[in-house]
C-alpha cells in the first residue's frame, strides 16, 4: 500500500501538495487509498440461511453470493465518481472496504493504518524530491487476479 500510495500521490500533485502542507489530511488520504486500490482481491463467499430479498433479488435459503470488497468500493451510488481518487471526498456514514468487513475483517486494520498515516504525513516531508524512477507507465503491478499491488518501483530523490 505505501508504494501505491506514492504513486497514487505523484499522478495527483495538487492532492500530494495538500497533503504535505496539512500532514493531519493522511487520515483521509489513508481512507480513500484504501477504497481506491483495495488491496485484497478476495471475494466474501456468502451462503443466505433463509429466503431474502436484497435490492428487489430475491435469494432463496441455501444460495449463495460473491461479494467483491474491490466492487463495492467503486459503487457510485456510495461513492459519487468512484473512478476519482479524491482524499478531499465528502464522507457520510458509508465506509470503505478496504479491510474487509464484520467478522472477516482484517484483524490488524488498525495497526496497517496507523502505519500508512504516519509514512503519508511525512514521506515527502523528509523527500521533497521523491519521484518514480521509471516512466509511471513501467510500474509493474501484480496479476489482476492477486491482491493489488506493486511489484517493484524504482524511485529517486
Amino acid at each position: 500500500m505505501i508504494a501505491l500510495g506514492v504513486v497514487t500521490l505523484l499522478e495527483h500533485p495538487s492532492q500530494l501538495e495538500d497533503l504535505i502542507r496539512d500532514p493531519s489530511l493522511s487520515k483521509p488520504f489513508v481512507e480513500e487509498l484504501c477504497r481506491y486500490h483495495t488491496a485484497s482481491a478476495l471475494a466474501t463467499r456468502r451462503v443466505a440461511k433463509e429466503d431474502i430479498t436484497l435490492r428487489g433479488q430475491v435469494m432463496k435459503a441455501g444460495e449463495g453470493i460473491i461479494a467483491s470488497n474491490q466492487a463495492c468500493n467503486r459503487d457510485e451510488e456510495v461513492f459519487p465518481d468512484p473512478d476519482k481518487f479524491d482524499l478531499h471526498r465528502k464522507r457520510g456514514s458509508e465506509e470503505a472496504l478496504g479491510y474487509g468487513w464484520g467478522e472477516h475483517r482484517c484483524i490488524a486494520e488498525w495497526l496497517a493504518r496507523a502505519e500508512l498515516e504516519t509514512v503519508f504525513s511525512t514521506l515527502f516531508k523528509k523527500l521533497p524530491n521523491l519521484k518514480l524512477g521509471i516512466p509511471h507507465s513501467e510500474v509493474a503491478y501484480t496479476e489482476p487476479t492477486r491482491d493489488v499491488g506493486i511489484t517493484k518501483l524504482p524511485v529517486v530523490w
